[in-house]
């Protein structure tokens, strides 16, 4: 059964106020590590903000009618939502327990395609990243003055980047951060799955992230 409600914790420093309330714990993922989601039989995506080993996240005894959905490392230093799908305001997270892990309901997809080399998805989330100065990440640009920033990273035994595909006028490329970036997702977001299993998540004017390499 699905729940929310405030959880009382020490506060942790890396839940920086400028993405949104560190009280509400269950709507932050910070740190290091692998990460898992699953989507429900409503089509929901629940996310484990906790580490976790593959094996532990493909034993997991998960609800019925519900699939695995996505095993990856994080890329941001914190990310955060504000709500989840469907709430009408920004609020502690709906959030489940299973078998001793704890999921929060992050996201929907409402809409899908496949382009050339990736996959297109549109989501319901309200979402935001923060990537730290003095840091590089890869981007990617879709050539039309957006882009989409990195949400998790490609498996160990991904295809090297240059042997993806991408359609038209999209590219990867480095960013070098002189200041913190912090990257509020639109709502719907435009996600990419890339074939290599990498993902961004936007989009976001260009000239948002060079703000920040300056």
């Amino acid at each position: 059964m699905a729940w929310s409600g405030v959880v009382s914790k020490p506060h942790d420093p890396r839940l920086d106020q400028r993405l949104g309330n560190p009280e509400w714990v269950d709507n932050w993922t910070v740190g290091e590590g692998l990460r898992m989601e699953f989507i429900d039989a409503q089509g929901q995506v629940w996310l484990c903000h906790e580490p976790v080993t593959e094996q532990r996240a493909r034993s997991l005894s998960l609800p019925d009618g519900a699939s695995f959905a996505l095993f990856g490392g994080l890329v941001a230093d914190t990310a955060y939502f504000s709500r989840s799908p469907l709430a009408e305001a920004d609020g502690p997270l709906d959030t489940m327990e299973v078998d001793g892990l704890r999921f929060s309901f992050v996201a929907r997809p409402i809409g899908n395609e496949r382009v050339a080399g990736a996959t297109l998805l549109s989501v319901d989330k309200r979402h935001a990243m923060l990537y730290g100065s003095g840091r590089s990440i890869e981007v990617l640009d879709f050539g039309d003055g957006t882009l989409a920033t990195p949400a998790w990273s490609a498996p160990n035994d991904a295809p090297e980047r240059d042997e993806l595909d991408l359609p038209d006028g999209w590219k990867r490329r480095t960013a070098e951060l002189t200041s913190d970036f912090i990257a509020v997702i639109p709502n719907p977001a435009k996600v990419v799955i890339l074939n290599d299993g990498s993902g961004f998540h936007g989009p976001l004017p260009i000239s948002q992230l060079e703000s920040a390499c300056r």
